[in-house]
């Protein structure tokens, strides 16, 4: 927002965990009075992947727990795992580089901020691919309220990743189904059951 619009502290006293890309993209520039611009939203976007891969280059994400271990044996018992974000696929593809999760994930199986503004529509979209057209119980695991939200909308038992006693009490305050600290045995058993 700097760079395009000479706006620091754009996202101040905005709360950009759990939103998705576009949708915050949205709210940044009506912060600047653009308004509704399709074309702007685009822009400014692709000025924040710039940013990222920038940002990447000397910070890394992590990973919560032993992810790859946790989807393989959830793959192992049968389970397909999709990815259901926020991001636009992008932003998705460079953080999941990040934090070495790059083959831990089909993303073939999922359901990214440039598919829907709404939450619920993106796990929805990852819903139909991995599994188009089957009746299926369908989990969903997140780590913030909307996580939750987008969860119930779809019929799905949500299962809250929580790393802190702030982000348990929001899980807990959403109604997630069961919360665990990590990606671990406990969230494969609690997916499963």
């Amino acid at each position: 927002m700097r760079e395009l619009y000479a706006l620091d502290g754009a996202t101040e006293g905005m709360r950009v965990a759990g939103g998705t890309d576009r949708a915050l993209a949205r709210a940044l520039l009506l912060r600047v009075g653009v308004g509704e611009d399709e074309r702007a939203i685009d822009r400014l976007l692709e000025s924040y992947l710039g940013h990222l891969r920038t940002v990447l280059e000397t910070r890394r994400y992590r990973q919560v727990g032993d992810v790859s271990r946790t989807v393989s044996v959830l793959r192992e018992r049968g389970a397909v795992v999709g990815v259901a974000t926020g991001n636009v696929k992008t932003g998705a593809l460079l953080k999941l580089a990040s934090a070495g999760l790059s083959s831990t994930f089909h993303l073939e199986h999922g359901g990214f901020g440039c598919d829907a503004e709404p939450r619920q529509d993106i796990v929805r979209m990852a819903v139909e691919r991995c599994a188009p057209r089957q009746e299926t119980q369908v989990v969903v695991i997140g780590d913030t309220e909307h996580d939750v939200r987008a969860g119930r909308a779809v019929g799905a038992r949500v299962i809250g990743v929580a790393t802190d006693t702030l982000a348990r009490t929001e899980l807990e305050a959403a109604g997630a189904d069961a919360i665990v600290d990590s990606c671990n045995d406990a969230l494969v058993w609690e997916a499963l059951h």
